[in-house]
């Protein structure tokens, strides 16, 4: 049974369940108050019949005669005697005669039946003409009663069903309401179901509601998916290219390999050393993606001196080889940090790949010194980068143009992963760029102690 049909039989029931006790108790009052007015009458009449004729009044002779003025057409008036016997009876309706008589000495009334209708009886004892003690009995039909009971129940009954009927429908459209964020819920649900696609609810925004804010939760929580779905399917195509750059150095090297064989030794050596190196930093690229999908970025290094002109110079070759493209490396002296080799690489990887898919003529990286700090420039001479843009470039996932970026890879997590290798270094990065032109990636590193003044002093 649908929870529509369940709140119209529950709100109806429990209706038609309050409106029979209160028209019970409704008809039993009146019952009750109509039935006790009905024998006070009667015993207010009896009273006046015994009253009328009392011995002291002179009426010792035609009592019968004046009792019959006062018998009613559908009722009866009889005198009881000691011993249960009928001193006179009065009555139009012989039938009458069947009911029960008693004697008593108390003024008394009741409701008695025969032939199955309610009779009003009163009793009150009077001294005869006889000088004995008897019993007034007057009896009266309570036609009135009945008709008033029969006409109330008609009118709780009409009354009830035109509460009802109107109560059922009212609950339907009630249920209809109150299921409708829930029935639009379960259309959406089953939309994305069918189509594969992210779908949202409208929500009034009116009543602000239990229902409302269920609808307002349900948006939030597709918005959510839908975020994590477009986040995990970028960073599976940035992940892809990512990995992309070691493999392709690997692959340039398994040439030259293959193309060389074993008759230059210095070759081979030099095969086999970028292989390794490039198997060990795509192993800890891996696990740096990894951290970054989680959104809790991996920023712990591994400090030790690191040698940053003999570093730029060693990648710029692999890559130099791996893209056939040349790249041009300026430090004047040495430049040393203290920082991760493996981070370090990958960040140089980063930018120096970037500046490779968007220019095609030769890269430039410039090391020098700033105060107390390495500075490192990589340039490029390509198509640049929108000035709106510039700002974002950094952010996880960014693009700069998804359609160029679709068609040579993608940047947008390659340039969040050199950010934060850059600020675990404890330094900074920043860029300029002008569209057509050319982009300069400047980073900033702190200098090992006592590095630059030796340079300084040589």
């Amino acid at each position: 049974m649908s929870i529509s049909r369940r709140i119209t039989l529950f709100s109806t029931v429990w209706l038609f369940v309050l409106l029979l006790l209160v028209n019970s108790g409704i008809y039993f009052l009146f019952e009750h108050i109509t039935r006790e007015a009905e024998l006070s009458r009667v015993s207010a009449q009896a009273q006046s019949i015994a009253e009328v004729i009392r011995p002291d009044r002179g009426l010792t002779t035609g009592q019968t005669d004046l009792l019959t003025a006062y018998v009613p057409g559908d009722g009866m008036i009889r005198i009881i005697r000691e011993d249960g016997s009928e001193a006179t009876t009065i009555t139009k309706n012989p039938a009458l005669r069947a009911i029960p008589r008693f004697f008593t000495n108390a003024q008394q009334s009741e409701l008695v039946q025969h032939n199955g209708k309610p009779f009003a009886m009163a009793r009150y004892p009077l001294i005869w003409n006889d000088g004995s003690v008897v019993t007034l009995e007057y009896s009266e039909q309570m036609d009135t009663f009945e008709s008033t009971l029969a006409i109330l129940r008609v009118v709780l009954i009409v009354a009830s069903l035109l509460v009802i009927v109107p109560a059922f429908f009212a609950g339907r459209a009630l249920s209809r309401v109150l299921l409708r964020p829930i029935q639009s819920l379960i259309h959406t649900m089953e939309g994305i179901r069918k189509s594969g696609t992210f779908q949202r609810i409208e929500v009034s925004n009116q009543s602000k509601d239990e229902l409302d804010q269920m609808g307002e939760t349900f948006n939030r929580m597709i918005e959510l998916l839908e975020t994590n779905y477009d986040k995990q399917q970028q960073f599976v195509s940035d992940a892809s290219h990512e990995l992309r750059t070691p493999l392709t150095v690997i692959e340039s090297y398994a040439r030259l390999l293959k193309r060389w064989g074993m008759s230059d030794p210095d070759r081979l050596k030099e095969a086999v050393d970028a292989i390794y190196d490039e198997s060990q930093r795509m192993k800890g690229l891996t696990k740096q993606m990894l951290s970054l999908a989680t959104g809790e970025p991996d920023k712990t290094v591994e400090l030790q001196r690191v040698d940053l002109s003999t570093v730029s110079r060693e990648t710029a070759k692999k890559l130099a080889q791996a893209y056939e493209r040349e790249i041009l490396v300026k430090a004047q002296g040495d430049f040393f940090i203290l920082g991760d080799e493996a981070r370090i690489k990958q960040l140089l990887y980063i930018l120096l790949e970037n500046g490779l898919k968007y220019s095609s003529e030769a890269l430039e990286m410039t090391l020098s010194h700033i105060d107390s700090d390495v500075k490192v420039d990589v340039t490029d001479y390509g198509i640049g980068i929108p000035e709106a843009d510039l700002p974002h470039v950094f952010e996880r996932f960014f693009r700069v143009d998804k359609t160029r970026s679709r068609q040579t890879g993608g940047s947008g997590l390659g340039l969040a992963i050199a950010k934060s290798i850059v600020e675990a270094h404890g330094g900074s990065i920043s860029l300029t760029s002008q569209e057509e032109i050319g982009t300069t990636f400047v980073i900033l590193l702190p200098a090992l102690n006592g590095m630059k003044g030796m340079d300084e002093n040589e």
